[in-house]
């Protein structure tokens, strides 16, 4: 469950939209639309680890189906990971 406020209330709340983004997911809008979301670390840091983990499996499934070899795997995942 996320909570949606307004960019001028988060504005002005900011505070309370960090304590209560490390509950729960926060929706920012602007204009009256969704601008943008703020998450814990801890689920950041969850959500970067999920991404980091589809990148290694996607290039190891290239290396052994041969669609990549392994230097090209290897430049793929310094490229996704930032290593």
């Amino acid at each position: 469950m996320s909570v949606n406020v307004s960019a001028s209330d988060a504005k002005q709340k900011f505070g309370q939209i960090i304590d209560a983004a490390r509950i729960s997911p926060v929706v920012i809008n602007k204009s009256g639309k969704p601008s943008v979301v703020m998450i814990s670390i801890e689920r950041f840091e969850e959500l970067q680890a999920m991404e980091d983990a589809y990148w290694i499996a996607q290039a190891e499934a290239g290396i052994t189906s041969g669609f990549l070899g392994q230097e090209k795997a290897a430049k793929v995942l310094k490229e996704k990971l930032d290593v």
